[in-house]
């Protein structure tokens, strides 16, 4: 992953003792932890407080978890608060190849056990992110992969949710699923439709005119009459959309079975 401008040069410029302090600071920005990590992946004493470090985004563990040396990852291996709390490690582990053959089959053994009894349940990462910080959040929105997107797309901070539809690494698909929920913020779906590259691909629009959640205003100025006929019907006939939408739709139909109006004029 690339880093913000500037702060991998940052850290390398960055004596190794403040790099370990800093890496124990609980008040860290986890995009700065998180270029530590990265550059002193060889470092086991710095690697070790990243992981130990709270504020550290779940991206960042993942990371350590395959590049860690021996001693660190048999520690994170076998902690079982650690991996209670961030279930996922445990495949990053197994691709780590420093862990001995013995560890990654006991992580295989216990990825399907159930929680005994007195133990912390594995939380999904629906529940990790609801514990973590705005900062956090938003870090992850720029890092995460596509299943931490989708639920960050619906937070109810418009800052998270605006990271995600912002990021360059989101792809068309997730835009198109994006573009459908009824659940995101109404500003999610100004910022797709205000967006040239989305505006180009026809079917978000499609999927934003039948969204219940699109401002009516966004909706008419998305191009109705640029529609074919099948798709002026299925717009007419929604009665989940504004009904303003849906009389746009059926005017344009309408005006087109007269002869006066073709499609795209």
């Amino acid at each position: 992953m690339a880093a913000p401008d500037g702060l991998h040069e940052m850290v390398l410029d960055v004596p190794r003792e403040e790099a370990l302090t800093l890496a124990k600071n609980e008040g860290i920005d986890p995009e700065v932890l998180d270029q530590i990590a990265r550059t002193y992946a060889y470092d086991e004493e710095i690697l070790r407080a990243v992981v130990y470090n709270p504020v550290a985004m779940p991206s960042t563990l993942e990371y350590l978890a395959k590049v860690a040396p021996p001693v660190l990852a048999e520690a994170m291996a076998q902690d079982g608060l650690l991996l209670s709390r961030y279930p996922f490690l445990r495949e990053a582990l197994e691709q780590n190849p420093a862990l001995s053959s013995e560890l990654k089959a006991l992580l295989r053994e216990r990825k399907e056990e159930p929680p005994r009894r007195g133990e912390e349940p594995k939380k999904s990462l629906q529940q990790i992110i609801k514990e973590l910080t705005i900062g956090q959040k938003l870090a992850l929105a720029k890092r995460g992969n596509k299943e931490a997107r989708m639920l960050l797309v619906k937070d109810p901070n418009d800052m998270v949710a605006l990271e995600v539809v912002s990021n360059p690494r989101i792809t068309d698909p997730e835009i198109l699923a994006i573009a459908q929920m009824r659940d995101v913020s109404e500003k999610v779906l100004r910022a797709i439709a205000s967006n040239k590259r989305y505006r180009a691909n026809r079917q978000v629009m499609i999927n934003l005119l039948h969204n219940p959640k699109t401002p009516v205003g966004v909706s008419l100025g998305l191009g109705v009459s640029f529609l074919s006929d099948r798709e002026l019907q299925d717009l007419s006939k929604n009665r989940d959309i504004p009904v303003a939408v849906s009389r746009a739709a059926k005017a344009v139909l309408d005006k087109r079975k007269r002869g006066s109006v073709t499609p795209g004029h």
